[in-house]
């Protein structure tokens, strides 16, 4: 997401219920000036479309 929280990108890990899992990293998309300031990270109830049961942002750390 930039500063005024304009989704930039979107990706999907795996689905896993009922366990812990490792997951595969991939590229965020950040295609504007300064880049991404924050990703937020989503638990969804794996249906299409899905329907987000808990959701956390991370900023970017200062560098």
């Amino acid at each position: 997401m930039e500063d005024h929280n304009k989704q930039l990108g979107l990706n999907y890990t795996s689905r896993t219920c009922g366990a812990s899992e490792k997951f595969t990293p991939f590229a965020v998309p950040a295609d504007v000036p300064g880049g991404a300031a924050v990703v937020r990270i989503c638990l969804d109830d794996g249906a299409l479309p899905a329907t987000y049961l808990s959701c956390k942002r991370y900023g970017r750390p200062s560098s």
